[in-house]
């Protein structure tokens, strides 16, 4: 037995010795990274499978050996927080016959700390001690003598400000390359110190595993007060610059800020317009109930963009100010942040983007997508979603199926272009102290944080005050100068693809409260943009107008069904003198769909095409088609519909919720259909086609193709005569 005792210790003795091990380092523990429980990890490799002791100070420590590529072995030791370590005091580490020192730094200490860098690798030194930072592909966050450093050697905006948000100790330094710092200007930290090269030296860079060209950062205590963190950078172990950086209390966020993003909402910018101008593609406006101006937008796509962008525009709606003198008792206050994306940003047309709202760093929203439309068209089909009257109540469950509907294409961005609402927005957007209108903001999101929206007003979006405060503050739109206080005619156009849409609100005029001078200047506004729009009918040949007020409609109780035609008369005569195909209104809380009629009278050349009781064809029509799209759902008056028809009537919908939907196929041809949302079914449809867009020019082109294909087709029938000509008479000479 003693005999085989002494074998056996012989033999441990003669591994021992064998043993060579090389490539030892320590490894900063994930203690330090995610507040997990070791310290460090100490690692080294031999060619043969080792058993020798390990310790740091007196305590065994275990350890795990791996055999790689049948050609070496990896021996990982943790060494754990439950252990008595020493920090910032030295350790002695026991590997066989070689003696380590391991100086462990604290996580809230006040002690200099050391960095490096080496092409992507990083290194805290402490004293004579390095601690490999394990290795990463984007970014790691590193907690270390009270300041939280965030290492970053591929620049991905969301894992930073991820990292961001951790808090730790009192100081935030970032590392990382010039581009990355230029990328991540908008964020708050206390410093950023690039990798790169200066008049010094080549900050954090190093090719050698001792003191050079290292950073070395440190509290200076100045009376007592840790506010100011100093830099001293090394080149050689020689100082050579020295920063200051200045704690700012007064940055911090407010602790009862409410930063927290809502009711996000994408609407067009102006290079949709007549402006045409690339500086203002899309805007995303969203709602904070605290005054937030450090919010900003996270936008990137599965290619290069990947970019914050801040704030350019807060407004207040203030409505105790509003309603100030009044009998109104008013108490809402809302903030309206507006980003403004530029084709530097959104360098595609036509891609999807994904997007992230920060009030602050620490309250974002979640993540959405949108596709940001073609202007100029694509041959391709495009779709547009048309609603209106919607509350979002939800006490009678009357819109509930409009929601979830939206809920259900909410990532079907390539189906959909835009969304058309024609007014009646809450019901109202300033009841119950403008708390209708916040619920509308907030669940809205469904459906405006994916598309773009294209509102036009309607009565029940005016407010008290009949001035449409709430909802001129809160929805963007393209209608310079046409939106001020002083004027309601909330007019703009844009163009998507072969489609020049136009939305106007002749609030004042259907409810008789303005005077001839303001119907004509509005009348003006009108014309002028159809001229314009004229001029470029070869490029977009279809106009659609867009308004809360139908020209037409089935109530004959209702006098905007009765005597609406009269008001909008003047608006009608341009309808049909510029050839607009389709006049989309609400209002009404149901579907409707009426013949092209002018001044209430069916004319002979209409281009009404009764292919049925239905009539689905329409064809070169002198009037538009008129559509009231009023039936996403709304409690605040149920109809008796359907009503009795009118002459002008060809198809309504009972009181069911329901969007519809136009397909731009080309210049030539609109499909559209009303989609029953109860019913999950399509209930009416039409298409529009018109041949008057083309013009003389392109006529001619045409009528030129035809003359030289005739010709062709002459030249090559006279030459196939001529050879079959000359083979017969060559067959007749040989018989």
């Amino acid at each position: 037995m003693l005999y085989l005792f002494i074998i056996i210790i012989l033999q441990q003795l003669l591994i021992t010795q064998q043993c060579q091990i090389f490539n030892e380092q320590m490894l900063l523990g994930d203690y330090y990274t995610n507040n997990g429980s070791i310290l460090a990890v100490i690692e080294f490799k031999s060619y043969e499978l080792c058993e020798i002791p390990i310790k740091i100070n007196s305590i065994q420590l275990r350890y795990e050996s791996s055999f790689i590529d049948q050609q070496y072995y990896v021996y990982t030791v943790p060494i754990e927080s439950h252990f008595t370590i020493k920090f910032n005091l030295d350790n002695n580490v026991t590997l066989g016959d070689l003696q380590l020192t391991l100086k462990l730094p604290k996580k809230y200490g006040r002690e200099s700390i050391s960095i490096v860098e080496k092409e992507g690798s990083y290194q805290l030194i402490n004293n004579n001690t390095i601690l490999n930072v394990p290795p990463f592909e984007a970014t790691k966050s590193i907690n270390v003598e009270s300041i939280h450093y965030i290492l970053i050697n591929r620049c991905e905006i969301g894992k930073v400000i991820k990292d961001l948000q951790k808090p730790f100790g009192k100081w935030t330094i970032l590392i990382g390359k010039y581009q990355c710092m230029m990328k991540l200007r908008l964020l708050k930290y206390d410093a950023y110190i690039q990798i790169g090269q200066n008049q010094f030296i080549t900050f954090l860079q190093t090719n050698q595993q001792f003191l050079g060209n290292v950073i070395k950062i440190e509290f200076l205590k100045r009376n007592n007060n840790d506010n100011t963190l100093e830099y001293n950078y090394f080149f050689n172990e020689e100082l050579v610059q020295q920063e200051y950086v200045v704690k700012n209390t007064l940055l911090q966020p407010s602790a009862d800020s409410d930063c927290l993003p809502y009711g996000q909402r994408i609407s067009l910018g102006y290079y949709y317009t007549n402006y045409n101008d690339s500086n203002e593609l899309i805007n995303i406006a969203y709602n904070t109930l605290s005054y937030c101006p450090s919010g900003f937008l996270h936008i990137y796509d599965n290619d290069n963009v990947d970019q914050l962008v801040s704030l350019s525009e807060i407004r207040t709606l203030n409505m105790s100010q509003i309603y100030e003198n009044t009998s109104y008792n008013f108490t809402y206050v809302t903030y309206i942040n507006i980003v403004s994306l530029n084709q530097s940003i959104l360098p595609k047309l036509g891609q999807i983007y994904n997007y992230q709202i920060y009030g602050d760093l620490n309250q974002e929203s979640s993540t959405y997508q949108f596709k940001v439309p073609l202007k100029e068209s694509d041959n391709q089909i495009h779709k547009i979603i048309f609603f209106g009257d919607m509350d979002s109540n939800w006490t009678g469950n009357k819109s509930k199926q409009t929601f979830d509907w939206f809920q259900s294409i909410q990532n079907n961005q390539s189906d959909y272009d835009v969304l058309i609402f024609e007014g009646d927005m809450a019901y109202d957007l300033e009841s119950l102290d403008c708390q209708q209108g916040d619920m509308w903001l907030r669940n809205m999101t469904t459906f405006t944080s994916y598309y773009p929206l294209l509102p036009t007003p309607g009565n029940h979006d005016s407010g008290d005050n009949y001035e449409f405060d709430f909802y001129r503050v809160s929805f963007l739109s393209p209608e310079k100068p046409f939106n001020t206080k002083e004027n309601y005619y909330n007019f703009y156009s844009v163009d998507l693809g072969l489609v020049h849409y136009i939305f106007y609100n002749p609030t004042n005029i259907v409810y008789d409260e303005c005077n001839q001078t303001e119907i004509d200047m509005m009348v003006s506004i009108m014309e002028n943009d159809l001229i314009e729009a004229t001029k470029n009918r070869d490029q977009i040949p279809w106009i659609i107008v867009n308004s809360h007020y139908p020209m037409y409609c089935s109530d004959a109780t209702d006098p905007m069904c009765s005597q609406n035609f009269i008001a909008l008369n003047p608006f009608a005569e341009l309808f049909t003198k510029y050839g607009v195909a389709i006049y989309m209104s609400a209002h009404q809380h149901n579907y409707e769909r009426d013949a092209p009629f002018i001044y209430n009278e069916s004319q002979i050349n209409t281009g009404l095409i009764t292919d049925g009781p239905e009539q689905h064809l329409i064809m070169n029509s002198a009037a538009p088609v008129y559509i009231i799209e009023g039936s996403a759902g709304q409690e605040y008056f149920t109809p008796l519909v359907p009503y009795p028809a009118q002459p002008y009537t060809v198809y309504q919908t009972g009181y069911n919720d329901g969007v519809g939907i136009l397909s731009v196929y080309n210049e030539t041809h609109l499909y559209f259909e009303q989609i029953d949302l109860i019913e999950n079914r399509v209930v009416d449809y039409f298409w529009v086609v018109q041949s008057r867009g083309l013009t003389s020019e392109k006529t001619f082109n045409i009528l030129l193709w035809v003359i030289l294909a005739f010709a062709m087709v002459l030249v090559i029938g006279l030459a196939i005569f001529y050879v079959m000509r000359r083979q017969m008479i060559k067959e007749k000479l040989i018989n």
